[in-house]
């Protein structure tokens, strides 16, 4: 089971005129980094995969803004 996420990030990323796909993230309260790819199917035919961890989520989202993603508005609890 995945921890609950207390920040979700998208980025869609091409190589060329018709491929595409979605790359997205979330940061779970115990400090990990979950990714996983969606290839353009209706369904994300990928697993989440735990890439790194972090520490302060200010400065987390900020680095996200920083390089091009699209980072959701956080929900009140």
């Amino acid at each position: 089971m995945i921890a609950r996420a207390v920040l979700r990030a998208s980025q869609l990323r091409s190589l060329g005129a018709g491929q595409r796909w979605l790359v997205e993230r979330e940061l779970t309260v115990d400090g990990r980094i979950h990714q996983r790819v969606n290839e353009g199917t209706p369904e994300p035919t990928r697993s989440w995969k735990v890439i790194g961890r972090w520490t302060e989520l200010d400065a987390e989202r900020a680095r996200l803004v920083a390089e091009g993603w699209e980072v959701e508005p956080s929900r009140p609890e």
